[in-house]
């Protein structure tokens, strides 16, 4: 289960020195309804699906993985950075069809950060699926900033899904 999970959260591990790296939104609009959107993005068929569901309050769910120093795999998920990482949370928090929010946290959250997906209803047929990066946190991000180009690349994989969708252009 690891394996599948550790190419995905690749996306999240933090670079060497420098600021935060801030992106604006950016989002797309497809003619569709919101719940078939997140379903074709977040469904049965995504690379999260193989993690482990830890709570499930009907539409609202978290998938997470916890690993700690010395289980299979460890070395892949901890950053560079922190060789002296003792645990890495893998979580991807749910609230269907609404958002679905990506997290990775080292040390319970001594460095943190996620990417953020957001569905909004439109009209019946239309829905806009915007992303945002969330900042670096905790104690130890000082002199690191994020990835911001493997987030990119993440959030327009995902975005991607959504090509078998009329997309909508929004008036300027």
């Amino acid at each position: 289960m690891l394996r599948m999970v550790v190419p995905v959260m690749a996306f999240l591990l933090v670079t060497g020195c420098g600021k935060v790296a801030e992106l604006a939104n950016q989002t797309r609009t497809v003619a569709a309804p919101r719940e078939q959107v997140f379903a074709k993005m977040f469904g049965d068929g995504s690379a999260f699906a193989g993690l482990p569901l830890v709570t499930n309050g009907g539409s609202t769910r978290l998938y997470e993985l916890v690993a700690e120093k010395g289980d299979p795999g460890f070395e892949q998920l901890v950053p560079k950075e922190r060789p002296d990482a003792w645990k890495v949370k893998v979580a991807v928090a749910m609230e269907i069809p609404r958002e679905a929010h990506l997290i990775y946290s080292v040390d319970d959250g001594a460095l943190a950060t996620g990417l953020k997906f957001t569905f909004e209803d439109l009209a019946p047929d239309r829905t806009r699926v915007a992303f945002t990066i969330d900042e670096l946190s905790g104690d130890g991000a000082k002199g690191l900033a994020v990835n911001r180009f493997a987030l990119q690349k993440v959030a327009r994989d995902a975005l991607d899904k959504l090509d078998d969708f009329e997309e909508v252009k929004e008036p300027g």
